[in-house]
């Protein structure tokens, strides 16, 4: 296992997406929160899953809600890994555009755009900045040049990320996604331009960032390593 993202523990979220895949489970995010309630436990089992798996590159922090909701676990998973292990890649995956001092304690900032508006919003901070664009209805007819010119210099990279189905679970999420994805003319043009990019920007598109067959495991708020977001 290469890449362990590590979930902050689920709470109402402050932004709400329309879109957000966490609204997509089965099980509801309904999981025991041990970071607060058996914190022992907690860290133990990540210290365990961090010296059990030597090849372990990268971990990310993420959540069903907004990461940063929950500061002092992102803090505390920052802290775990670093005294494990120094050389794996730690990023935080957030929509939380405010500068915070935990940003300089990680590699990588991933901020999620789901708006070409918001990009003027962010005032990047971190060691390696990701522009992670969620690619709704508001990118129509912009291309890869379009957007590039809007972002600041200071971003090394940037994931395209289509939006996902929940398969009938939530309908008023997939019924979002059906009525303000982006369109099929500007995604095909979108992966062409990626495929002919050769700039100095690392840019991929993700067509389904749920997949994470070889790719990722999970670890939850209860201590535990799953194989996918569905498995509870």
């Amino acid at each position: 296992m290469k890449s362990l993202q590590v979930v902050t523990p689920h709470m109402e979220c402050i932004f709400n997406c329309p879109f957000c895949i966490a609204k997509g489970h089965i099980h509801n995010n309904s999981f025991v929160n041990n970071y607060l309630l058996n914190y022992d436990l907690w860290k133990n089992n990540l210290i365990k899953v961090i010296n059990d798996n030597k090849d372990l590159k990268y971990v990310v922090i993420t959540g069903t809600n907004e990461p940063m909701q929950s500061k002092k676990c992102v803090s505390d998973i920052i802290d775990v890994v670093r005294s494990i292990k120094e050389d794996i890649q730690i990023e935080l995956q957030t929509r939380y555009y405010k500068q915070d001092r935990v940003f300089n304690k990680l590699d990588v900032v991933a901020y999620s755009i789901s708006n070409i508006y918001l990009i003027n919003k962010i005032k990047p901070l971190g060691k390696v900045i990701r522009y992670v664009i969620i690619l709704t209805n508001s990118f129509n007819n912009y291309s890869l040049k379009d957007i590039l010119d809007l972002i600041p210099g200071s971003v090394s990279q940037i994931t395209f990320k289509k939006l996902i189905s929940t398969n009938g679970i939530n309908k008023e999420v997939d019924n979002y996604i059906l009525n303000n994805s982006v369109n099929s003319d500007t995604l095909n043009k979108l992966k062409k331009d990626i495929e002919l990019y050769n700039g100095n920007i690392s840019i991929r598109l993700d067509m389904n960032c749920m997949d994470s067959n070889n790719r990722y495991k999970i670890f939850r708020e209860d201590g535990l390593v799953y194989d996918n977001w569905d498995s509870y």
